[in-house]
């Protein structure tokens, strides 16, 4: 089995394509930022192509977890997502401002064709160091990473199985509640527990 998470348009043949737009007609439409309805270990690869930047600091741990979960030992994790470290420098150096602010925070209007919404927005950014060494933590190894244009091409092979307990544990930083009133650290099921009850009260 092979999954094709956030897939957009772009239906690729003998994968299961899945995206949260109707619109994009994908093989399943179901909401991304739900466990993927897969056992665990069942999934030789997964791809997700301009999708883990549109989860917050918070959600791509319970994203990324439940990606690696879904993974056999041995299958492949492919990405492709903006290089936030050449972006920034490449847009600085050679364009204006406005061109800056619309590449950085996304696009809603898929192909200039289909609006979707606040899955358009970049919610976090990586460098190739950062995005290998978020990765790793879930049990994934990289193959390959490298950077084409303004995008980072990541491929993974799963080595080891990370239970969902064991993320749990890990705490996770700000650096804006550093210098606040608020906590500045948390685990991730304390986290879970606030985007729970987040979600909870947009009903």
């Amino acid at each position: 089995m092979k999954l094709h998470v956030g897939c957009g348009t772009n239906k690729l043949q003998g994968w299961i394509n899945i995206d949260g737009v109707d619109a994009c007609k994908p093989d399943l439409v179901y909401d991304l930022s739900k466990p993927l309805p897969y056992e665990d270990l069942s999934a030789q690869e997964l791809r997700a192509d301009g999708v883990l930047e549109h989860f917050d600091k918070y959600m791509r741990y319970a994203i990324m977890s439940d990606w690696a979960r879904v993974l056999k030992i041995g299958g492949l994790l492919h990405l492709e997502l903006p290089d936030f470290d050449k972006l920034l420098w490449r847009f600085r150096k050679f364009y204006d401002f406005d061109s800056f602010v619309d590449t950085f925070f996304g696009e809603n209007m898929l192909h200039g064709e289909i609006y979707i919404g606040h899955f358009g927005n970049h919610k976090w950014g990586y460098s190739r160091r950062s995005l290998t060494a978020f990765i790793k933590q879930f049990g994934i190894e990289p193959v390959q990473v490298k950077t084409k244009g303004l995008n980072i091409y990541y491929t993974g092979r799963k080595v080891k199985h990370v239970p969902l307990k064991e993320v749990d544990k890990w705490v996770i930083c700000s650096h804006n509640n550093k210098f606040g009133p608020g906590r500045d650290r948390m685990t991730f099921a304390e986290a879970k527990d606030k985007i729970s009850e987040f979600h909870k009260n947009l009903k």
